[in-house]
């Protein structure tokens, strides 16, 4: 078996990306690997433009029709979502067809079920796709780490969250502008809040987790917190601490279980995190014997999530033109225990800032809270020149675990004079 079939299911931005590099990359391709791959279905709800069709393929409106096809061998899931796109993964594996899907919501809430259908079939999901974009950073910690103990893993797990905080900081300008410059660019929907809101990367952080250290995890357990609430004057203040700000999800595990979040992060302008730009993404795996490494590349747009969905169709192409196709035993989705939450997450320090309405006595009454939580202020600054009812002032403090800092700014959110809710970024 040397041509392999494949059809598309959701030919959107990635659809068609995938379907492109089958295409124009085709000869490539079956040099490298021995194997003719061929898309001959592709599927959509809405309308597909004629000259969108790859050459040979049928359009097909109902993707029940094209798991059931008999010139469809592998099934490629870029619909999004997870009712339908959890249906059509049962459905593809239960006739017998592997499946390739780049859908990270879907494996964060449904993997178990989908891998443990998986080897009841015997027939390998492909999910590369599914976590930093072109970065084949789950083959790296499946196959080349497993030699080793991973002891953390964290990164940029969002391109959209890093080009806007990117825009905010190179062109000076605010949340709202640097997003719709995103949306001019394409690299971010009409209706943006999965990528500004952190569920983007708390599930990608999710997956990582699981399989970087052999346990489930479920995705509602993850701290999430997103940037909507970055302002210029953050950015400000950051550059004052020579610092910049970035969407950082970070999964660790210490002697007291696994300490795991997706938020915001202060980080110091000469660490690797921060010269992460634009829609790149970074991954770095800390490990008993192979120390820090850092993976790097592009994390969002088609044609870098296409060329991971296209690894996928290759190796299996290749398992299936030998008979050798089986499914893939994937860490921290089967016959796996549950990852320990930590409790006492280590102390950290902490950037804060306040909005308030302008009256006296502001700056005594946060400083009294935060004394009685046994925090020590490490700095203070009020920005100046700004409106009387929205005043900002920014406050560092030294090393304190996470709950002890929200219970004093659980107290600071009550005061009247705040005119929104304190915003909390760690600084590493």
């Amino acid at each position: 078996m040397k041509r392999i079939r494949v059809g598309i299911v959701g030919f959107g931005t990635v659809g068609r990306a995938t379907a492109a590099i089958l295409e124009n990359h085709a000869d490539l391709i079956e040099q490298r690997s021995g194997v003719r791959l061929v898309t001959t279905a592709v599927c959509r709800r809405s309308a597909v433009k004629p000259e969108h069709v790859p050459i040979g393929a049928r359009l097909i409106l109902d993707w029940r029709q094209l798991v059931h096809s008999d010139d469809v061998d592998v099934l490629v899931e870029t619909m999004g979502g997870t009712s339908e796109a959890l249906e059509l993964l049962q459905a593809g594996l239960k006739a017998g067809k592997p499946v390739v899907t780049a859908n990270k919501n879907l494996l964060a809430g449904h993997g178990d079920e989908l891998f443990a259908l998986a080897v009841s079939h015997n027939l390998p999901i492909g999910f590369e796709a599914s976590v930093a974009g072109g970065i084949p950073i789950l083959r790296v910690i499946h196959e080349s780490t497993a030699g080793d103990r991973l002891r953390a893993v964290h990164g940029i797990l969002n391109g959209t969250a890093n080009y806007i905080l990117t825009q905010m900081e190179s062109r000076g300008i605010e949340f709202d502008q640097a997003l719709a410059a995103a949306r001019e660019a394409g690299y971010a929907e009409a209706d943006s809040s999965f990528d500004i809101d952190g569920q983007d990367a708390r599930d990608k952080l999710c997956i990582l987790a699981r399989m970087a250290f052999g346990g489930r995890l479920a995705v509602n357990k993850i701290p999430t917190y997103g940037i909507r609430q970055i302002r210029a004057i953050d950015i400000h203040s950051a550059n004052r601490l020579d610092c910049t700000i970035r969407l950082v999800g970070s999964a660790e595990y210490t002697d007291c279980g696994l300490e795991v979040a997706v938020r915001p992060w202060l980080v110091e302008r000469r660490s690797m995190l921060a010269k992460v730009e634009d829609v790149n993404n970074a991954v770095f795996l800390v490990g008993d014997k192979i120390g820090i490494q850092m993976f790097y590349g592009r994390g969002a747009g088609g044609d870098a999530t296409g060329a991971a969905v296209v690894s996928d169709l290759v190796e299996i192409a290749r398992d299936l033109a030998t008979g050798h196709l089986s499914a893939k035993r994937v860490p921290g989705f089967l016959d796996s225990h549950d990852l320990e939450i930590c409790e006492k997450p280590r102390p950290v320090a902490w950037y804060l800032r306040l909005t308030v309405k302008d009256q006296r006595g502001i700056v005594a009454r946060v400083a009294e809270v935060i004394a009685e939580n046994d925090i020590n202020i490490e700095s203070l600054e009020q920005e100046p020149h700004l409106p009387k009812n929205r005043l900002s002032f920014v406050i560092t403090v030294q090393p304190v675990s996470e709950p002890t800092i929200r219970r004093a700014i659980e107290t600071i959110n009550t005061f009247e004079f705040m005119v929104e809710p304190v915003l909390l970024l760690r600084m590493e």
